[in-house]
């Protein structure tokens, strides 16, 4: 999710002491801080984008990550502003980074959890990267006049009600998928939010031909097709490209790829396409691996955002 989202949540749970908020507080601090400092990963990016795109959302988001943080910032809390005791402080900010870990598996980016256990990103695909929803509800928190503890509870039974709606929506929609393209010979239906729309769901289903790409209105249950495309039979270059150092970071960036074999330029070319997000009839992320009449990889590019984007590997 978003930083703003993040630091509304993050007071929300620093509401829940009851006291009105304020920064004197190192509860309220700590809640807020621990809300935000899984995304202190991006001090990546002075690294380059490959070490950010690669590891955001990693080892910060999981949860030894966020007993980490919160041990640090909670001791420098109880240093600076020791007016509590540091197991309080503590608890508090763990609470504020458990917040910023479930908006997190709530959007289709997902997060490692399990790290080092795991490497797979968990997500629920419920919410939009920024919803505004969340965002009223937690601003309302906030400015209410003395922000009591009743009304903070108050907004995050408000937050899972919405959430059981979504996730109703999504199922309804899931279902749909299924029942529409069995005879097809559906072997998965992955849907997930819109990216510019708060009630229509974006999916892709994948048959032993193809995938399927495409969006749902959901009010009216229309799904509407956008691209499909074909498999390709997994061919020495595609072994080589799914190999090769950007083949491993682009399978680590997502869980849902297509791969595909060309010529370009009188060149074979292999490239990758991240099925999770389509806008304006492109992928935003993609790969090309590029290799000469050997069959040696002459030149390999990750495509974040937009494909006239290109940071070489």
């Amino acid at each position: 999710m978003d930083p703003l989202t993040h630091a509304l949540v993050g007071m929300g749970v620093a509401a829940l002491t009851g006291e009105k908020l304020s920064l004197a507080s190192p509860l309220h601090l700590g809640a807020v801080l621990g809300a935000l400092a899984p995304d202190l990963d991006i001090v990546l990016q002075l690294c380059g984008d490959i070490p950010y795109l690669t590891h955001h959302r990693g080892s910060s988001h999981s949860i030894p990550g966020v007993l980490f943080s919160s041990t640090v910032i909670a001791f420098a809390l109880w240093l600076v502003m020791g007016v509590s005791q540091p197991g309080i402080i503590f608890l508090w900010t763990i609470l504020g980074a458990v917040s910023h870990l479930l908006l997190d598996i709530l959007n289709s980016y997902g997060a490692k959890i399990l790290w080092p256990f795991s490497q797979k990103k968990y997500t629920l695909n419920l919410l939009v990267l920024a919803d505004p929803i969340i965002i009223i509800i937690f601003a309302g928190v906030v400015f209410w006049p003395g922000m009591p503890g009743g009304v903070a509870k108050t907004a995050f039974w408000l937050a899972l009600a919405y959430l059981g709606i979504r996730f109703s929506m999504r199922l309804k929609v899931h279902r749909l998928l299924w029942r529409k393209y069995a005879d097809k010979g559906a072997k998965r239906v992955v849907v997930m939010p819109a990216m510019i729309s708060l009630w229509n769901w974006s999916f892709f289903v994948e048959t032993p031909d193809n995938y399927i790409i495409g969006e749902v209105r959901c009010f009216s249950l229309s799904p509407g097709v956008k691209k499909v495309l074909n498999k390709y039979p997994k061919n020495t270059l595609i072994k080589k490209a799914l190999n090769s150092k950007l083949g491993h970071i682009f399978q680590n960036f997502t869980p849902y790829f297509h791969i595909y074999h060309c010529m370009e330029d009188g060149k074979q070319v292999v490239k990758f396409c991240d099925l999770r997000y389509f806008f304006r009839e492109e992928f935003m992320h993609n790969a090309t691996v590029v290799f000469d009449e050997t069959q040696t990889i002459i030149e390999a590019v990750f495509q974040p955002y937009n494909r006239h984007r290109k940071i070489r590997v």
